[in-house]
């Protein structure tokens, strides 16, 4: 979950219900709690006896029970509960009730909590397990154990020498289950080690307690250790990542395990260090991105579906001369009272929602009804799960841009400009990279966890298992393409290289070797091609998109594909032909949409974004493209370049550079 951190994602949407002494923010990539508690959850009445509560936990191998009574929750019941008021007290379990020695009020959650917020709840009040309530009704209950296992998926790779205790509680073997108890109780600590004099014998943990002396009813002051002790011990090195032990404690079925260095104990990691270390990292990273926010000098801000603000920066508010982001939160997105003509506003938004990325142009007013001028830059924000779930963006004030009258006042202030935008366009570049990456850190932990299952369970999966296991690595595929696809495309309206001119009849030869063209489709140059002023990388781009889907979607027999160039007044005109199946004229317009194809991704791999790229890239070097097509005949894809490089306008360059 490195570094997210800067824009095309604004914080890859992970800023869930932070605070800072102003706000709160209320973003939506984490999952909710409903997402990943368990459901199955072990109930029984208070007026059971502690005997019969033992014995579920032990036959069910579970940690607690939820207790209801007239179907409400009115406490729990845990290991340490038993620990406490069974061994310890050495009560009678089979007269002792539930009610007696639970713990109550219980403290409960709702499904629509995130798993953030579940996590900072569960350690706030010192607790394991939150059960989960929709309408004062159980509906499930989610653990410490749910909550790691998510968070550990996000990457950590500390090593747990740095998050393990030193201090490590043993008892020699020959001692009492009562000695041990007593210990455990008065350390509050879940487990201790077992020597046989120097050596490691076992671990005794309350699991063991509860399934090999409450649940039987034996005397603890007459049980040795050493006869209900887990043996053997799992152990690890110092050196062990903290995502590696994770995994270990899961497979092992354990909450603990002991670090040995030299065969000697140096210390002792539980799934609740683990679990506060991975929180204590994501938070730390929360606080770093607002903290990027809050000191930004460019407007960010955060809404869902409907377009409801869920967080603004301070130079979002400073913008609009507002005093408070409170006066934003929960309320609609630009409303009608900041917007020069309100009849815009609707038209506006259903815009910028098109596409992946979207920048516009608007005259606004502040809350002082002072007039100003704005680039908006807008972007979906995707979930953890690869959903769309809202929007988020930047605002760039250019009121002193649009307010010059004389050209000379213009000059001055266009190359401080320039300045100013290409400084934000290799921040954005930056971080650009920065998110691609964290959004593939995840995919790639989803699939080495696949391949993990793949492997360690191969012998158990029957064919379906198998065929699934493989649909989901394909799936992880498809959306790693997709990040790429992604990158490429907001790469797509920067002038980056240096324009120069280009042979395109020495160009396109190389542009065509690079395509992998069966032999069954021919690529012929109808006319001879001129020299322009343009990007090499760009304009091979477009080249080889365009070709390339001709190839990709060819269905005769015998493809032909013409790669043709008329000049007319102000403009060369390019077209790639083909005679494959054509496109409807309804959707025209579609195929240039991000994420949009014609054909179902299960039949033809496609990421959805080539037109869009090329579509992007030009329009930034002032042409157009579209397409002419006839269904069954085949379609040709037109597309303009600029005689001369100076029609590129200094405006259209700033709005490349936004954009």
């Amino acid at each position: 979950m490195a570094k997210i951190k800067q824009f095309i994602d604004l914080a890859k949407n992970k800023i869930k219900g932070l605070s800072t002494s102003n706000y709160m923010t209320s973003p939506n990539i984490w999952l909710k709690v409903d997402q990943v508690m368990s459901r199955d959850v072990a109930t029984i009445s208070p007026h059971e006896t502690v005997a019969s509560a033992a014995v579920m936990m032990s036959e069910e191998n579970i940690s607690c029970i939820v207790v209801v009574d007239d179907e409400k929750v009115v406490g729990i019941l845990t290991e340490t509960d038993l620990l406490k008021k069974t061994v310890i007290e050495s009560k009678n379990n089979h007269k002792v009730t539930v009610a007696e020695i639970m713990s109550s009020p219980v403290e409960t959650g709702t499904s629509d909590l995130s798993i953030l917020e579940a996590a900072e709840f569960i350690e706030a009040k010192h607790i394991k397990r939150l059960p989960i309530l929709d309408e004062q009704k159980l509906v499930g209950i989610v653990t410490q154990t749910d909550l790691t296992r998510v968070f550990t998926s996000y990457g950590m790779w500390r090593e747990i020498s740095e998050i393990m205790s030193r201090d490590v509680s043993t008892i020699q073997k020959d001692s009492s289950v009562a000695e041990a108890a007593e210990i455990m109780a008065s350390r509050n600590i879940s487990s201790i080690v077992v020597m046989d004099a120097d050596r490691i014998a076992g671990v005794l943990t309350e699991r063991d307690l509860l399934k090999r002396v409450v649940a039987f009813n034996r005397n603890p002051a007459h049980t040795k250790t050493e006869e209900v002790m887990s043996c053997p011990v799992f152990s690890i090195p110092p050196n062990y990542s903290v995502f590696s032990a994770s995994r270990t404690m899961e497979n092992m079925n354990t909450r603990r395990l002991v670090v040995v260095e030299n065969e000697k104990i140096c210390g002792i990691v539980t799934q609740t260090d683990i679990f506060r270390a991975v929180k204590d990292k994501i938070q730390a990273e929360e606080e770093t991105i607002l903290k990027f926010m809050d000191e930004s000098k460019i407007g960010f801000y955060i809404t869902d579906l409907d377009h409801i603000i869920m967080y603004v920066n301070p130079a979002f508010v400073k913008l609009f001369e507002m005093c408070d982001p409170k006066e934003f939160i929960n309320r609609e997105f630009l409303p009608k009272q900041f917007w020069v003509d309100p009849e815009e506003r609707a038209k506006i938004l259903k815009e910028l929602g098109k596409e992946f990325l979207n920048s516009k142009e608007l005259s606004l007013k502040t809350s002082k009804g002072r007039k100003i001028y704005i680039t908006i830059l807008s972007s979906f924000t995707i979930g953890i799960q690869g959903q769309i779930n809202g929007y988020q963006g930047i605002i760039y004030d250019i009121t002193e841009k649009k307010e010059f009258t004389d050209m000379r006042k213009f000059e001055e202030k266009q190359a401080e400009l320039i300045k100013q935008v290409g400084k934000i366009n290799r921040e954005l570049n930056d971080f650009a990279h920065i998110v691609s990456h964290d959004l593939k850190e995840p995919l790639r932990g989803i699939k080495m966890v696949t391949q993990w299952i793949s492997d360690d369970y191969a012998d158990k999966l029957d064919e379906k298992g198998k065929e699934q296991i493989e649909l989901l690595s394909n799936q992880v595929d498809r959306m790693y393409y997709l990040i790429e696809g992604i990158l490429k495309y907001s790469r797509a309206g920067h002038l980056n290289d240096q324009v120069e001119q280009i042979n395109l009849d020495d160009l396109m030869p190389q542009i065509i070797s690079m395509i992998s063209t069966p032999d069954y489709i021919d690529i012929t140059i109808n006319d001879k091609l001129p020299v322009i002023e343009y990007e090499r990388t760009k304009i091979t781009q477009v080249f080889q998109n365009l070709l390339s889907n001709a190839v990709k979607y060819m269905d005769k027999p015998h493809g032909k594909i013409r790669i043709g160039c008329v000049e007319e007044a102000d403009t060369w005109k390019f077209s790639i032909a083909d005679n494959g199946p054509g496109i409807d004229e309804k959707n025209y317009e579609k195929i240039f949409q991000i994420f949009q194809t014609l054909e179902t991704r299960d039949e033809i791999e496609s990421t959805g974004i080539g037109l869009t790229i090329v579509k992007k890239i030009v329009e930034t070097f002032g042409g157009t493209v579209w397409v002419e097509s006839e269904l069954g005949q085949g379609s040709t894809f037109f597309f303009t370049v600029l005689k001369q490089d100076n029609s590129i306008n200094v405006g259209k360059l700033e709005a490349s550079m936004i954009g």
